[in-house]
């Protein structure tokens, strides 16, 4: 912490409010842990602001220093959105897209590269993941939600064509793909929150490739945690994408049909290395292994190979992770998914066995105790929507409230719970994780 002494003109700004013109007198930590080769410097140009990003989360800026025309004149890049309350919502699920999609978000930039890891460094315990630095957040949720699901619709629409050309018997091609999985990459590295809420609040496993997507969101969020090289990332996200295209070759009929359903939904692994493996590219090999093996386990228990340890890739591992962690919590016709603790506790249990252990704990600390779209009721009785992590508080995330202490649907409040912690009132705080439909709220 740096100590030194504040003047009464110095005053704590966070990265989020700096504009060109002021001039930082110090740093959230001692001037010599940090890039910067001067002690105290103007804001010229938006480019510091993002380097100040990168290192920091707040300043102190000296008031008495600052250029008042240059302030006047240029508001940075990261200068937050005002907007006004507004009342009167219907359903409490559309009043929830509606509060996100009301913000106004500003261009989207591009995400902010630093020393990358390659996974299979990772795997291999060359690079030990407690010396992972996972890249800071360069936008809260809100500024990056309208993007985020706008990559989500484009996605999908992407899913809905490569549908029709497999069921209609054809080939696809996944550098089609690219470009979007690149957006939606890019979306994750500026703030993960935002794209995984998007996918949330879409109406869930309604076909294979809300799950898909599902998985893609998630694989590329524990990429970020990793920080993971951009060629990774891209290749993790096509790979958890298109993982279960082959169960678009196996129709209902035929499963109702079958005298041995399992084995027939198991073919599912053959089938959609079948469509992949002519791709062009290295790329598509490597996302049809994935494909053909997302179902293989470590110990060698898994299908259709019984591959085990290093037989299986890297990117297969993290696929396998979220594809079951999906499994584990989604609602079926036949049974209630599992709560994000029971599902991330069952999976623990197979980390020596089924589960790349590395990865499976990194994934456990990416998502956290409060994964981003649950349903949590507070210490004060009101339900609450979690659409922001905090890493340095996971435990005290931001959450949108649904309701007032009675259950009463309620008009839309933001809370950061890290902020509560400042009040001299009794701290609101998470009581426990509830099951949405228990309360009539439908995510």
């Amino acid at each position: 912490m740096n100590q030194e002494k504040s003047s009464t003109l110095e005053i704590k700004m966070p990265i989020l409010k700096l504009k060109i013109g002021m001039y930082v007198s110090r740093l959230d930590k001692p001037w010599a842990e940090s890039s910067f080769l001067f002690q105290g410097f103007l804001i010229s140009n938006n480019a510091l602001i993002k380097k100040l990003a990168q290192e920091c989360e707040y300043v102190y800026i000296d008031r008495t220093k600052q250029d008042n025309q240059l302030i006047n004149e240029k508001v940075a890049d990261f200068s937050p959105t005002t907007e006004k309350t507004e009342q009167g919502f219907g359903h409490l699920l559309q009043r929830c897209k509606e509060f996100l999609g009301l913000r106004k978000t500003e261009p989207p930039s591009e995400p902010v590269y630093q020393k990358t890891n390659r996974l299979k460094d990772i795997v291999d315990l060359t690079v030990k993941t407690d010396s992972i630095i996972s890249p800071r957040k360069q936008l809260p949720y809100h500024k990056e939600i309208n993007f985020a699901k706008q990559t989500h619709a484009h996605i999908e629409h992407l899913m809905h064509e490569f549908t029709s050309q497999v069921k209609e018997g054809g080939t696809i091609d996944i550098l089609i793909a690219r470009p979007t999985i690149y957006d939606c990459m890019a979306s994750v590295l500026r703030s993960p929150d935002a794209m995984v809420l998007a996918t949330r609040l879409k109406n869930k496993h309604k076909s294979v490739w809300q799950r898909s997507m599902n998985d893609c969101v998630l694989a590329l969020s524990l990429g970020r945690y990793l920080n993971l090289h951009e060629d990774d990332l891209i290749t993790l996200g096509l790979s958890a994408l298109l993982h279960d295209i082959g169960n678009l070759k196996i129709s209902r009929q035929a499963i109702e049909a079958a005298e041995n359903k399992i084995e027939l939904i198991k073919t599912h692994t053959q089938l959609g290395y079948d469509i992949l493996v002519n791709c062009p590219g290295e790329l598509g090999k490597v996302v049809a292994d994935v494909a053909y093996s997302h179902h293989e386990q470590l110990n060698g228990f898994g299908f259709p190979r019984g591959l085990y340890g290093e037989q299986i890739s890297a990117f297969t591992r993290i696929v396998s992770i979220v594809d079951v962690y999906n499994t584990l919590t989604l609602d079926t016709q036949n049974r209630q998914g599992m709560t994000h603790y029971d599902a991330i506790t069952t999976m623990l249990k197979k980390s020596d066995s089924q589960f790349d252990e590395t990865l499976l704990n990194s994934f456990n600390q990416c998502i956290g105790i409060y994964p981003i779209g649950c349903v949590v009721e507070m210490n004060t009785g009101e339900l609450a929507l979690v659409v922001e992590i905090d890493p340095k508080h996971k435990l005290r995330p931001t959450v949108l409230l649904l309701t007032d202490a009675n259950k009463t649907p309620c008009a839309k409040q933001v809370v950061d719970l890290a902020q509560t912690m400042t009040k001299d009132e009794m701290t609101f705080s998470i009581k426990a994780i509830v099951r949405p439909e228990k309360y009539g709220i439908q995510i």
